[in-house]
């Protein structure tokens, strides 16, 4: 049976498929545009936030290098542990600079640091305090050892060709990377020249001293960033006394 509608039936479809094709035109315009803006609102907020993090995490990556990069450089100069070779190298290239000779060196670690400090005079000081007997002024009370500094303490016995290479070998010894001090010093040298007849040559300085080089031994989670030391290959010789290196 085939279904006949009047011309006033077809128009009443039509407009109502125009109806229901322009209903869902704007509810995807009301709703459905809103929504596509919100979501490209969320994208560009999130790849804000993803470059924000990404520098936040660059610069924590840089402060840290740089802390890492500091702690070596001030462990140059105070590292957490007794590092000896790096003194022995010190000491050789001090030997070289000032044209001297180290003839004995002896080692001893791990001793405190005396903090010494002036002291300071309290008020209201009688006449009779003021005029003490010189053995009680001279009685100073012992300086206090501060145990997380540790020390290595060096003795040296040193030759110089003369005075101008002694002051040299001590200045050099003062203005090393690591920190250093020359706590004592005790030389000899010849006689002084008082006539034309005692000869114009120099001998050779003969001296001691004793040094101290300093660590940290309590900052042992600084293990890691010790600083390198510089040393010279292995000259891979079983017998010391070869001038050569042995080979197969």
């Amino acid at each position: 049976m085939k279904l006949r509608l009047s011309k006033k039936e077809k128009l009443t479809l039509l407009i109502g498929t125009l109806l229901v094709v322009l209903l869902i035109v704007i509810a995807q315009f009301l709703l459905l545009k809103p929504l596509k803006s919100d979501l490209e609102v969320k994208e560009q907020s999130l790849k804000s936030e993803q470059q924000l993090l990404e520098t936040i995490t660059q610069e924590r990556m840089d402060d840290t290098a740089k802390v890492v990069e500091d702690t070596r450089e001030l462990q140059k100069r105070v590292p957490v542990t007794p590092l000896q070779e790096q003194v022995i190298l010190d000491l050789e290239r001090t030997e070289n600079v000032s044209n001297s000779h180290i003839s004995s060196i002896s080692f001893s670690v791990g001793a405190d640091v005396a903090v010494t400090g002036s002291e300071t005079p309290q008020e209201g000081t009688t006449e009779t305090q003021e005029t003490a007997s010189d053995d009680a002024a001279n009685q100073q009370p012992a300086a206090p050892a501060v145990s997380w500094v540790k020390k290595i303490t060096m003795s040296l016995s040193v030759e110089s060709p003369s005075y101008e290479q002694l002051e040299k070998f001590i200045s050099t010894l003062e203005s090393l990377n690591r920190i250093v001090v020359v706590e004592n010093i005790s030389y000899s040298g010849g006689q002084e020249v008082t006539s034309l007849s005692q000869g114009t040559e120099n001998e050779k300085l003969t001296y001691s001293l004793t040094v101290s080089a300093f660590y940290l031994p309590t900052l042992d989670d600084l293990l890691a960033d010790l600083p390198k030391i510089d040393a010279p290959s292995p000259a891979n010789k079983k017998n010391p006394l070869s001038t050569f290196a042995d080979g197969n």
